[in-house]
């Protein structure tokens, strides 16, 4: 290309000049003088290259590689990555080549805009493939150097801002691609504003009529919720302030797109929504997230399961926050964030919040290494995949979250459903792996079994010979392979444990009349097995401990029939029944009055759930006998349990900040876990906290009990029944 004309008549056009002076505003906030002058020789050498060309809306071409340019100032990009934006479409569209960007700027311009080019470059046999072959050059490109896709994605929103020119079949296929494809990957790489702006422009070209509904009742409940939100906005300002912590405190509201899947995903109506409209609290240091969160516990109630800590625990993005959702004035509901100056710099611009390209070796932020770490999880992906068109419609469901992909520690690839766990992972690995889990690492952190997956986690399982299954997790899989595994390997323990414990209810029926199970008549055994319609003695002995047939009953019937005779007065068992913690699942200890070691209790045979131990004052207890006290077993516990019992402790407490939090400091050093934890409050200043915890026994409880007591804004403790609330 020749030497550059800088009085071209495009340069002189309005929106030109308006598109420049936008840039320049946005770039004279950070940029070097010298910097500033490189922008402007790419803005004319730009402005010539496309100097003939017109776009759809009418006005001249160079005004949307000067936008996009304006996109990525928002974000604070590097001085190449702007000329880049500037001159992206040059190569592609205009005579201009790389050894002219090389020569008029520098290499690493020049590789990037060749990079952006050959995105769209190669042609195809049909549309569809050409997206996916498109698509799957940008990754290339894009683990090379992620500038790349952030130029595309800033590409894209200028795009969409002027979808309007297009036709409607244009609009629709390029709004689907953009929600299939560019926000979800705008979303992992941390640029949140961007996904968000992308999400509304593809959602309104799509669904009009609903984006104007939603659009128009977020409007109005605005309107009626504004002076709440800006009032409790104040008072959180000023009780900040008052615990001097001095924090920037602002509104937000939900995007019409985030709405929109909110309705959708849960069903409800747009006033149901608990975070159509939030605060967002800035703090300087990140102790004071959590001093702020108590000062907003303070303040407004926290709702049950309304607290997310990204902090500790950061999205996949590098996304880190305090979420809480509380109830405010009038029973209003709102999430409250809290975040320091970095986390919320980094929430908006993500692996933009820090560049790092001037200096390749700089060190990685976090977000541009969880950035790059799904990159080549994609690629692995890629090369697995028979064709581009395989992948693509791969990738959408991944970033759709249909699905995710995680990796062995060997590097192979697995394949599961979103919001699967570890223990999923392990089971899809080889059931033996899945049942004998016992703890796990993920991406070299140490994880629960329990952890939810992501794309790109490499997950490592540790396994122990004598451990099996646990109830617990068909609560947490979503695999079905899972699922099935957990529930036959459960049916084989079950099946066990109530083998043992029939065998001790039989032998203990047959003890009561003067008998012994080794004693037993052949014949007898036959003749009660074809009267109950049985197989064998082991179906027998198992239908006691699931509560199907009662033993008293049937140690009469396996009794001579000589004997049998003579049996004529309700014989009381000369031995109750001994519990000691070992018996697994077969035996059940009901919510109603939670039974601990050291209590006096009674067992039901509950035809549902085998034998139920309740305390002997429990009143549910009582109630189901009056009708069934044939099924009352008479039990004590061994003298040595083993394991832990769930009971519930109610506390009355003075609320102060931080108050829950102390407490369940005290919990944890008498080595307790807690299972929940639900607040009342009473009157002004009282609430009554209930811990439902796991301990060893009575005794136990009790020393935990002491400990809370001693604590100073503790009033009383009690130990509860725990449906019908009856004390003990």
């Amino acid at each position: 290309m020749s030497e550059l004309s800088f009085t071209s008549a495009t340069m002189s056009h309005k929106a030109v000049v308006a598109a420049f002076k936008t840039l320049k505003e946005k770039t004279n906030l950070y940029l070097e003088p010298q910097e500033k002058t490189q922008l402007r020789k790419a803005v004319h050498f730009g402005a010539a290259a496309h100097e003939k060309q017109i776009r759809k809306s009418g006005e001249p071409y160079i005004t949307h590689p000067i936008t996009v340019a304006t996109v990525l100032a928002e974000l604070r990009v590097d001085i190449d990555t702007l000329i880049a934006g500037v001159l992206h479409d040059t190569i592609e569209d205009t005579d201009v080549t790389f050894q002219d960007i090389n020569e008029h700027f520098n290499e690493d311009v020049a590789n990037l805009v060749e990079a952006v080019t050959k995105l769209d470059k190669l042609k195809f046999r049909n549309l569809k493939e050409a997206q996916a072959e498109t698509f799957v050059k940008m990754l290339f490109a894009m683990a090379d150097d992620i500038r790349v896709i952030i130029i595309k994605l800033s590409d894209r929103l200028h795009n969409m801002r002027t979808i309007g020119a297009m036709s409607a079949s244009g609009q629709r296929r390029i709004s689907r691609e953009t929600l299939d494809v560019y926000a979800p990957i705008a979303e992992r790489m941390g640029l949140k504003w961007i996904q968000h702006e992308l999400e509304d422009h593809a959602f309104k070209a799509l669904h009009p009529n609903q984006y104007k509904a939603i659009s128009e009742a977020s409007k109005k409940i605005a309107g009626n919720r504004k002076k709440a939100v800006e009032k409790i906005r104040k008072t959180i300002e000023k009780a900040l302030l008052a615990s001097s912590m001095p924090a920037e405190v602002t509104g937000r509201q939900k995007s019409p797109f985030s709405t929109y899947k909110k309705l959708k995903d849960k069903q409800v109506e747009i006033e149901d929504i608990h975070d159509l409209f939030g605060v967002r609290i800035v703090v300087k240091e990140l102790p004071q997230c959590y001093l702020a969160l108590g000062v907003i516990h303070n303040l407004y109630p926290p709702n049950e399961n309304g607290f997310k800590d990204y902090i500790a625990v950061p999205k996949q993005n590098g996304y880190q926050s305090l979420h809480s959702v509380v109830t405010g004035p009038f029973g209003m509901k709102l999430e409250v964030q809290i975040r320091t100056e970095e986390m919320d710099q980094l929430s908006e611009a993500g692996v933009a919040a820090h560049w790092l390209y001037k200096h390749k070796n700089a060190q990685q932020t976090q977000s541009l290494t969880k950035a790059r770490n799904w990159l080549s999880s994609l690629l692995k992906l890629q090369k697995d995949s028979g064709s581009s068109l395989e992948f693509y419609e791969n990738l959408k469901s991944d970033l759709g979250s249909d699905e995710i992909y995680v990796f062995t520690p060997k590097g192979d690839i697995v394949q599961l459903p979103s919001k699967s766990c570890v223990i999923d992972f392990a089971f899809a690995i080889h059931t033996s792996v899945g049942a004998h889990a016992e703890s796990a690492l993920v991406n070299g952190n140490p994880a629960t079994l329990s952890q939810v997956l992501d794309t790109g986690d490499t997950v490592s399982i540790k396994t122990a010979h004598g451990l099996t299954v646990n109830a617990d997790w068909l609560r947490v899989v979503v695999t079905s392979k899972a699922r099935t595994a957990i529930r036959k390997e459960l049916k084989a323990i079950k099946d066990e444990d109530a083998l043992i414990l029939g065998h001790r209810m039989l032998d203990r029926a047959l003890d009561t009349f003067g008998y012994t199970f080794e004693k037993l008549d052949p014949r007898s055994v036959k003749r009660v097995l074809k009267h109950y319609q049985l197989s064998s003695m082991d179906e027998l002995l198992k239908s006691f401990a699931f509560g199907q047939l009662l033993p008293s009953i049937v140690a009469r019937k396996l009794m001579p029939l000589m004997k049998q005779r003579k049996l004529d007065k309700v014989y009381e068992p000369k031995e109750a029944l001994s519990i000691d913690g070992t018996e697994g699942s077969i035996v059940n200890y009901p919510n109603c009055c939670l039974p601990l070691p050291g209590d006096d209790i009674t067992g039901y045979l509950s035809p549902a759930k085998g034998v139920v131990i309740h305390r002997s004052g429990c009143i549910n207890l009582a109630e189901t006998l009056k009708s069934s006290p044939e099924r009352k077993v008479v039990c004590r516990w061994n003298v040595n349990t083993t394991g832990t019992f769930k009971t519930s402790i109610e506390v009355d407490v003075v609320n102060r900040t931080g108050v829950l939090a102390n407490l369940a400091s005290v919990i944890a050093g008498e080595d307790v876990n807690i299972v929940t934890i639900d607040q009342t409050d009473k009157d002004t200043g009282f609430s009554q906290l209930l811990f439902t915890v796991e301990v060893e026994s009575k005794l136990h409880a009790q020393s935990l009990m002491d400990q809370l007591q001693s604590h100073r804004e503790v009033l009383n403790v009690n130990r509860v029944y725990h449906e019908k609330n009856h004390q003990h």
